[in-house]
């Protein structure tokens, strides 16, 4: 039996997340969209996925819908051996490459009086901060690639990435989810203020970042300032770490369980670092439920069950 599963219309990292957890259930799914342009078809034939796993169809009504971009706590990302681009199969395993990809803002730039609060803005950087973060990675010997054009398709974007990136720097999006599905490292600028704009309750805003990249190839910074104060040959090593799952996830620490029963996720620490869609009195249940049948316990390895 197909399962049916509705996929949401836009944003890169959450139908990167969705796809993920439908394909780590091992059970065959149909993707439902609304239309030809959602990006799961891309991503179906880049990432090589068989007819077996996922088929899509256009429709919506009366089928499950989860909307959140968190699910990857509970699933692994989908990291295949080889991807198609262009009609040409390329590995994903590490190679020289001589950039870096630079997960910025669109438009002309945000100054420091103009940054505003509210989500996409409270990821972003100062113009600044991202001066300063260009001329880090050029010591270090990168080119540099934005990646900020909204005309590039994804598959340019995925070709670049995976062909010429040797990581991505900047702000938490759907750039680096694809980065985490080809096993090329990233360095996350931290969230200046929760989604709805409100200034962050240290520690726990440096921590959003963390439950939706779920993935040992990244470090998460406390501070932009943090990455500033790095030179050419701190950055280097940090990169060479990081290709050998030297993350600094929160989600990996050895404290780090689930409760099987409610699917929470405590860190060592102490901080409760559960999906907020899991906390929701209606879509939190449902939410559950759906993890708790279609994902067996085993599939969670990232973390021991309490």
């Amino acid at each position: 039996m197909m399962h049916r599963y509705n996929i949401r219309p836009h944003g890169l990292g959450i139908i990167i997340t969705q796809l993920c957890f439908l394909l780590a259930t091992g059970k065959p799914t149909v993707a439902v969209v609304e239309n030809l342009d959602n990006l799961i078809y891309d991503l179906k034939r880049i990432f090589k996925i068989p007819d077996d796993q996922l088929q899509i169809q256009i429709g919506k009504d009366g089928f499950p819908d989860l909307e959140t971009d968190e699910l990857c706590t509970y699933a692994p990302y989908y990291q295949p051996a080889w991807v198609t681009l262009f009609g040409q199969d390329f590995s994903t395993a590490r190679k020289k490459k001589p950039c870096i990809a630079l997960a910025m803002h669109h438009g002309s730039g945000l100054g420091e009086h103009l940054l505003k609060k509210s989500m996409p803005y409270n990821k972003f950087a100062t113009s600044t901060q991202y001066d300063q973060t260009f001329r880090l990675l050029t010591d270090a010997g990168y080119d540099v690639i934005t990646m900020n054009q909204r005309g590039l398709t994804l598959e340019q974007k995925i070709y670049m990435l995976n062909e010429t990136c040797d990581a991505v720097v900047g702000y938490e999006g759907g750039l680096q989810h694809l980065a985490h599905m080809l096993q090329i490292p990233c360095i996350v600028f931290p969230w200046q203020y929760n989604d709805m704009g409100d200034a962050p309750e240290f520690p726990g805003m440096y921590y959003e970042t963390h439950r939706f990249h779920a993935d040992r190839k990244t470090w998460f910074l406390n501070t932009v300032e943090e990455f500033l104060s790095w030179n050419a040959d701190h950055l280097v090593a940090m990169i060479n770490t990081l290709y050998n799952n030297g993350g600094n996830n929160i989600l990996f620490d050895p404290g780090t369980a689930v409760d099987p029963d409610t699917l929470t996720i405590t860190a060592g620490n102490g901080m409760d670092l559960t999906p907020r869609i899991m906390r929701c009195e209606t879509r939190g249940k449902y939410t559950t439920a759906f993890v708790k049948e279609h994902l067996l316990l085993e599939n969670m390895v990232k973390y021991p069950v309490k």
